[in-house]
């Protein structure tokens, strides 16, 4: 019988080794886990947060890029002004006189005198 007893006792023993390394297995998988969770939403949030910082500086480029097609837009416009404005000064005389002139030839006209 001792060694029916001594038997039952080693897996007893054994059972309880079993159950214990199985709990400490667990454990240690949970903790695995955890810290691999933990890097996934550390590695996740890194990588938003880079592709934040990427929008931003596009955001950043497309609005420096449209700021200065807005600021050359608006120095063509001042430059075609200033052309009309030129071209205006250069002609008005020369179309002033010329409409007195047919104004004044319509009433030379009018009244029967030819120039």
């Amino acid at each position: 019988m001792p060694s029916l007893q001594e038997a039952l006792a080693v897996l007893l023993g054994a059972e309880s080794e079993g159950v214990r390394e199985v709990e400490e297995a667990k454990a240690e998988a949970n903790r695995i886990l955890a810290s691999t969770n933990e890097r996934i939403a550390k590695e996740r949030q890194r990588r938003l947060q880079a592709a934040k910082e990427r929008a931003r500086a596009v955001l950043e480029g497309a609005r420096a890029a449209a700021d200065e097609e807005a600021r050359q837009i608006a120095e063509m416009g001042k430059a075609e002004r200033d052309r009309n404005q030129r071209r205006f000064e250069e002609v008005v005389e020369s179309v002033v006189d010329a409409l007195v002139e047919e104004h004044i030839a319509n009433l030379l006209k009018g009244k029967g005198i030819n120039k």
